[in-house]
């Protein structure tokens, strides 16, 4: 039967079903039968697996195909499915196989780039993964026995759709099929290139030597991408405990990201911990650049300024550690121009009005929102507009303030900064 004539799943299958024989042979697959794969190799699989298919997921979540929007209800996160298996796994500090995050990194920039360009390669992507949950079936026993773990941690991944597998996949095979011809090049090329990616991935995995082992953004949240972090594990952990601090104190970062904001708090500081040693104006435009992105997605510069100031007083402490000189620097720059739009005195007095232009419930709820709320306004000012916008919008939308507060709130930000 000629290919072109087949249904979208049963061609993709006929032209890449040798891949899937190639990959059950790979080391890795091999040591995983075995019950001999590292847990180095298993936590490196699940970060960079996390990192490509929380790209795959984004391009779903965006994506206008008719086939698409079909499979979107029938499809879960599998991204949230890694993301407990690595929470699972954090206590034990398991270091990155960088090769590897690197080659999944490298993927996840490529198919990100490809799916806007070509969007029918999405059906490919998708096939190749759907098609892992039936085998991860048949390895979720051998990675329960080569780590002794409990049916319930550190492999939802694995377990997937458990029971409903097989039911699932029909499913998705039905929806795929009703595809038009027009889509199978594409997709087939998607096919190809997410097997070509898991492959060399999987390649990288294991075996490994140790010199390939370190620590990289991905270790600490599988969504950051590629970026410096400190290799020295105190001024890590000292980096990592001042970006826990900054969350302890503004509850905001909770309310308002969650569990995905802390991942990538501890990304971001992370990224900071490693700025010093350059020059104090290099280390000055890559924070300024972390701050207008920030403030782009609702969290005001003011927020950043008190996480720099808490890295600067946490890695003091290190003995050894890297000097922080620069980064006292920038933050004393950060707090001067801050003061220029509005004094520490005038700051403190706003903030006490906007609490009582707030109920007393709200307030003790949320005591950090007119800080928030100021700090927005300074970024407005200083020509980042998107900040309080993004705010105040939050803020009506959960009913966190009624709209006489908001209106009372916006008239107090206005007026105090006219003066």
């Amino acid at each position: 039967m000629n290919n072109s004539s087949l249904l979208l799943v049963d061609h993709l299958r006929t032209v890449t079903w040798h891949r899937h024989e190639t990959f059950e042979k790979l080391p890795f697959v091999l040591a995983m039968i075995n019950g001999t794969v590292p847990m180095e190799s298993y936590v490196a699989q699940l970060r960079g697996l996390a990192a490509i298919i929380s790209t795959v997921e984004h391009a779903v979540a965006e994506s206008k195909s008719p086939i698409v929007l079909l499979l979107k209800p029938i499809l879960k996160s599998r991204f949230q499915m890694l993301s407990a298996d690595l929470e699972f796994f954090a206590p034990k500090t398991v270091p990155d196989i960088v090769p590897a995050i690197r080659l999944a990194l490298d993927f996840a920039r490529q198919m990100r780039t490809e799916a806007k360009a070509d969007p029918d390669k999405l059906l490919g992507y998708l096939y190749v993964l759907e098609g892992t949950t039936r085998g991860n079936q048949v390895h979720l026993p051998d990675i329960v026995r080569s780590f002794d773990l409990q049916s319930d941690q550190g492999v939802s991944f694995y377990r997937g759709y458990g029971k409903a597998t097989e039911t699932h996949w029909e499913e998705f095979r039905a929806v795929m099929n009703g595809a038009d011809s027009s889509v199978m090049s594409a997709a087939e090329q998607g096919a190809v290139d997410m097997y070509n990616a898991l492959e060399q991935f999987h390649c990288a995995l294991f075996p490994f030597v140790s010199e390939s082992l370190g620590v990289t953004a991905t270790t600490l949240n599988p969504e950051a991408g590629d970026h410096p972090v400190p290799q020295n594990r105190a001024v890590l952990d000292a980096a990592l405990e001042a970006g826990q601090q900054c969350r302890d104190e503004f509850s905001y970062y909770e309310k308002r990201y969650g569990t995905r904001g802390e991942k990538f708090t501890k990304s971001d500081v992370a990224w900071l911990a490693a700025l010093p040693g350059q020059p104090v104006e290099v280390v000055a435009n890559q924070v300024l650049w972390l701050g207008r992105v920030l403030s782009s997605r609702g969290m005001p510069f003011l927020l950043l300024e008190r996480q720099v100031q808490l890295l600067v007083e946490k890695v003091q402490q290190v003995e050894d550690g890297v000097p922080v000189d620069t980064l006292q620097v920038v933050v004393a720059d950060m707090y001067a121009q801050r003061c220029r739009s509005i004094s520490q005195k005038d700051f403190d007095a706003l903030c006490q009005k906007l609490s009582e232009s707030i109920s007393p419930a709200t307030v003790a709820h949320f005591p950090d929102l007119p800080q928030i709320l100021v700090g927005s306004q300074i970024d407005l000012v200083a020509g980042m507009p998107e900040c309080r916008v993004l705010l105040l919008s939050w803020l009506k939308d959960t009913g966190i303030v009624t709209q006489d507060e908001l209106s009372r709130v916006i008239a107090l930000l206005d007026e105090t900064f006219k003066r």
